[in-house]
């Protein structure tokens, strides 16, 4: 997605670079066209992985039902990298080497997604739809990665806007320490910015434990009337039990990432109210034919109604056009072509549009509440 950006560029490069040297030439042949896909299934973050995962394999399935790409069935190969950034780069390197893909797609997390686009990247592989909005992510984009969703920057300013139409302007952050949370912070510093605001408090929630009693106490003492969450699953149940349960009150606002059904399962009523920005429209609502396709396919396979699954839907869509523009000779190459190709792409009422520059498909952002009952106002 960009010349390698964090942690060990030169090593990463030159590891890339030897791919090529023992890669074959690839093609999708025979039956199947093979997809490599790290995402994280296990640990205190898996929950968005999981669901993007669900939402995909809706899309997938059906079109594999129907015949496939052109009679090739479209087979995604899974590993789990439990949201470790060195487990997706060994799953990358093993999608290339061994299993010859043609194109990798539907990664979880910053972390994951940074340091497996380089990769991707070097052996002229496209990255497609990775589940993260991080600047890095889209600004160092290279020739191989496509992202479909808006960025932080994106829903940390649409935050920051409510916010301030509202009157408010006592705002404070906390986020996971980590990449993706850093990313988050430097989008929400940003947004406020713009509108001529500092944080109130900056609560650092500590990294792979996710503990979060000291970030929470640090940023109660500045009293604000809201925190942006720069956080994910676990981390953002944390920090949200912590702060209430010093008895204060402020209104919580968390990214598309935020995972909103973890934050219901585990924090129950407590969730209430809690201000959640979305990168896709809703699930609950019918006018998008998309949404309804989605939701027949979702019932048929029993599979939960969400915005993350919508949003792997969707993703599949980019997925499913790409390789049906670059059939029937399905290399890594025209697949590239064909993405560079989607420019003002409507499936069903959401509209994506990539290009030779242009890399990120979307910037819909729009604002919801999570309501105790399960329900999303939006």
């Amino acid at each position: 997605m960009y010349a390698c950006t964090v942690l060990g560029r030169s090593a990463t490069a030159v590891l890339a670079s030897l791919l090529l040297l023992v890669l074959p030439a690839r093609a999708s042949a025979g039956d199947e066209i093979l997809i490599g896909q790290s995402v994280v299934r296990s640990g205190p973050m898996a929950a968005n992985g999981l669901l993007y995962s669900q939402g995909i394999g809706l899309h997938i399935d059906s079109i594999n039902a129907q015949g496939g790409i052109q009679g090739r069935k479209i087979k995604l190969i899974v590993a789990d990298d439990a949201y470790n950034p060195d487990k997706a780069a060994e799953n990358t390197q093993r999608f290339i080497r061994q299993d010859k893909v043609v194109a990798l797609f539907g990664y979880t997390g910053t972390g994951p997604a940074l340091k497996a686009a380089p990769i991707a990247e070097q052996a002229g592989i496209p990255f497609l739809a990775p589940l993260s909005g991080a600047a890095p992510v889209v600004l160092n984009a290279g020739k191989q990665t496509f992202v479909m969703r808006a960025s932080y920057d994106d829903e940390m300013l649409k935050m920051v806007e409510h916010l301030t139409t509202l009157g408010t302007r006592s705002i404070a952050i906390a986020y996971q320490d980590d990449g993706f949370g850093r990313t988050g912070l430097k989008s929400a510093e940003a947004a406020l910015a713009k509108f001529g605001l500092k944080a109130a408090a900056v609560g650092i929630i500590t990294a792979g434990t996710y503990e979060a009693v000291q970030a929470a106490a640090t940023v109660v003492a500045a009293k604000p009337a809201a925190v942006i969450l720069a956080s994910a699953g676990k981390a953002s149940v944390n920090f949200i039990r912590a702060y209430q349960a010093s008895g204060q009150n402020a209104q919580f606002l968390g990214l598309s990432v935020v995972s909103s059904n973890q934050l219901l399962a585990e924090l129950g009523p407590a969730a209430d109210g809690v201000i959640i920005t979305q990168i896709v429209p809703s699930p609950r609502t019918r006018t998008l034919q998309v949404v309804r396709d989605f939701h027949r396919d979702a019932k048929a396979a029993q599979v939960e109604v969400n915005h993350t699954t919508l949003e792997g839907y969707l993703a599949a869509h980019i997925l499913v056009e790409a390789l049906k523009r670059a059939a029937p000779e399905l290399t890594p190459a025209r697949i590239t072509a064909a993405l560079e190709g989607m420019t003002d792409v409507n499936f069903g009422g959401f509209r994506v549009s990539f290009g030779p520059n242009k890399r990120a498909a979307s910037s819909y952002v729009d604002i919801s509440m999570v309501r105790a009952s399960g329900d999303f106002v939006q």
